[in-house]
């Protein structure tokens, strides 16, 4: 499930914080948190469970989410709603998801992206926030969460998707900025950045004829447009396809105009979002 992280979202922790289980500094809070909670996450993993084995469907198909809300009526909602339905929500994002304060800290985040922060490659956890391996990457990951959470009316940073090089993995990570909901009902947290990460040197398999069907591609566009998002680079997808590095990065510039796309950072990310 995902986890919330802990109350407060600027307090710092008191050492270095790399396992997201160890967040919250204050020894006190531990326990609350946990009593709080747990009741949150335990029906937030078991609606997950019943969606995921189709049975939490009632007679009029309505999903267990919809019927509670049907018998609670306009009830307002409470803090244990919206983290249930922030972790159920989160959960469901194939990728590595967190929503992220203005400070550097992440507030909720799913397993995908628990794992990632574990592996301590290319992204981490410290004492002061969300950290890159090179500090200019570190720079532009804090300027992207700020912007988002501060002006969330202009949608997704211009320089978002960003790549972050690893040393024991084969790809970068890419991670995807965007404005995040409120968190309210946590003191000291008005509003988040959800942040996305995609990890390349996992299997992705992206079907060829999927691609043909929603961005117009040729057949030989979309053989290299999913090698791509497979992490390869231009001159090897181009051998695997029997192809010239040269017909590659031709068909590379018809892939971006049709799917509205610059870079092969956002190439990535816009298939992914699309077919995951």
């Amino acid at each position: 499930m995902s986890k919330p992280i802990r109350e407060g979202s600027n307090r710092r922790p008191d050492g270095d914080c790399a396992d997201v289980k160890t967040l919250d500094s204050n020894e006190n809070s531990s326990a609350s948190q946990s009593r709080n909670i747990a009741g949150s996450l335990a029906k937030a993993q078991l609606l997950k469970a019943q969606d995921d084995h189709g049975t939490a469907h009632g007679p009029l198909g309505s999903s267990a989410l919809e019927q509670s809300a049907l018998r609670d009526g306009d009830r307002a909602a409470t803090p244990r709603d919206i983290i249930i339905a922030l972790t159920y929500g989160l959960e469901h994002i194939r990728q590595g998801a967190m929503l992220v304060a203005f400070e550097g800290y992440p507030q909720l985040l799913n397993r995908a992206a628990q794992a990632i922060l574990e592996k301590k490659d290319g992204l981490s956890l410290a004492r002061t926030g969300l950290i890159a391996e090179r500090t200019a990457d570190t720079k532009l990951l804090r300027k992207l969460l700020q912007d988002a959470i501060t002006a969330p009316e202009l949608g997704e940073p211009k320089d978002s998707p960003v790549t972050l090089p690893r040393k024991a993995a084969h790809n970068a990570l890419i991670v995807r900025v965007a404005p995040g909901p409120g968190l309210e009902c946590w003191p000291g947290t008005d509003r988040t950045a959800l942040l996305t990460l995609y990890d390349q040197d996992t299997t992705l398999e992206v079907n060829p004829e999927m691609l043909i069907r929603l961005y117009g591609l040729t057949r030989g566009e979309a053989g290299l447009a999913a090698r791509l998002v497979q992490g390869q680079s231009i001159e090897d997808a181009a051998a695997a396809l029997f192809i010239s590095p040269h017909t590659a990065r031709t068909h590379l510039k018809r892939i971006f105009m049709k799917t509205d796309t610059h870079r092969q950072t956002e190439l990535v990310v816009r298939i992914l979002s699309a077919v995951l």
